[in-house]
């Protein structure tokens, strides 16, 4: 019949209850690791996407910047919302030219440029650039706080500076800013600000929407906690069910190992070792208690003769037999044993003389009236049997057991098949 694995009680972990939380702690917390790192590499990837996209739009605006620089700037037609560059006309730059037919053509160098170009960029797609500087000309040059932040640190030789802050709006932005250095072209404009070629002269500030980064990386978040709360729960359970079926079967298995250990294989009675540790207890307790005990030995007649003459195979089932027998016929608490070939005694707690002689005389008549067969032949058996009884001078059990096997040798020498009481 198959061993029942699941479910049983929780009393089974309690020699593995710490191992166990230990373990589930163990895989729990590595895995735990394994999913933090992967959603921070996730996070660094888009972070990092987000970054390289604005130090591309930064490089463009430098790159547009030099290609301003290197025509002298660029000259457009006034007109409606095109205005001439006042700061120009305050550094004594006159921005304007006059053509032919009237048309009046005005200066775009860099700054402005920029600033034009952005204001079509944020109704495009939220992306807004500037030129900020450390000393600027212009009021729409003046830098914020992040910009004053990023200045400082490039002063200090910073290469870039990024960072993600929300808006006036509470929406999530990533700034971006790329440092600028003085160049002999800037001090047409810059010259008497004290700047000198080499020096950080200010920065390109980049600022996109990042509100579709920062829903990735939430909904990231999400789908990582979930896989790992998933694996762990699974591998947690799966750690947990073969542990409880280790131990079950571990439990098991002593409980067959310690059957073995104190029953006797053949015929599945307690064995010597087992029922002298029984006698022994009893014999310790009656003797503190004052109460009667008593034990019987018996012995099959002519045993020897059954396995010589039908084979120890049957022998063995006369053996099997026999002790069925015995065992039927007991009182609930009575214990009995195999100790010896085709010896057994039984141990009767709380039993007087009368009552062991009476079951002894039961069991011989049940045996006598048995009927034996290897298969082919039919047989009897009888046995003898030797009773003794606790008494006030036993100061040891194996005076207890060598009165009853004297009992049983006379019962031997009276001609078997009876019972003798010491």
């Amino acid at each position: 019949m198959p061993q029942q694995i699941w479910p049983r009680s929780f009393q089974y972990f309690r020699n593995v209850k710490m191992f166990l939380i230990s373990l589930c702690v163990i895989i729990a917390l590595f895995l735990c690791g394994i999913f933090y790192l992967l959603y921070a590499k996730t996070t660094d990837l888009l972070s990092e996407r987000m970054r390289e996209q604005a130090s591309t739009y930064a490089d463009l605006l430098l790159h547009m910047k030099n290609w301003n620089y290197d025509y002298g700037g660029v000259y457009v037609e006034k007109g409606a919302g095109v205005e001439s560059n006042r700061y120009l006309l305050g550094l004594g730059v006159n921005p304007d030219v006059h053509a032919e037919y009237g048309r009046v053509l005005t200066l775009r160098n860099h700054a402005i440029m920029m600033d034009e170009i952005s204001r079509l960029s944020e109704r495009n797609d939220g992306t807004r650039f500037r030129a900020v500087s450390r000393k600027p000309l212009s009021p729409g040059n003046v830098p914020d706080e992040t910009e004053k932040t990023a200045l400082r640190q490039f002063e200090q030789g910073s290469r870039e500076f990024s960072r993600i802050e929300v808006d006036a709006s509470g929406k999530p932005r990533f700034r971006y800013l790329l440092p600028l250095f003085v160049e002999a072209s800037c001090m047409e404009c810059h010259r008497s600000q004290g700047y000198h070629v080499g020096s950080v002269i200010g920065a390109i500030s980049v600022s996109t929407p990042a509100t579709q980064m920062m829903d990735e990386i939430g909904t990231n978040k999400k789908l990582v906690i979930a896989a790992a709360v998933l694996t762990i729960t699974l591998l947690v359970g799966i750690v947990y069910f073969l542990t409880w079926r280790l131990v079950i079967k571990l439990d098991d298995a002593q409980k067959q190992l310690k059957k073995l250990a104190s029953t006797d294989e053949l015929t599945g009675l307690k064995n010597r070792r087992q029922i002298m540790q029984r006698l022994g207890e009893e014999f310790e307790r009656s003797t503190r208690l004052d109460e009667p005990l008593c034990i019987i030995i018996l012995d099959i007649d002519h045993f020897k003769r059954v396995n010589d003459t039908f084979g120890h195979p049957c022998g063995d089932q006369v053996l099997k037999q026999v002790a069925l027998r015995i065992s039927d016929s007991l009182r609930r608490y009575d214990s009995v044993g195999r100790i010896g070939g085709e010896e057994f005694m039984i141990v009767m707690p709380g039993a007087f003389l009368e009552d062991a002689r009476t079951l002894a005389e039961r069991q011989l008549h049940t045996i006598r009236n048995e009927s034996f067969s290897d298969g082919q032949n039919t047989f009897s058996l009888t046995v003898s049997a030797g009773v003794s009884m606790l008494t006030a001078s036993d100061k040891h059990v194996t005076t207890l057991i060598k009165r009853a096997d004297n009992a049983l040798y006379a019962a031997k020498q009276n001609g078997r098949d009876q019972v003798m009481v010491a």
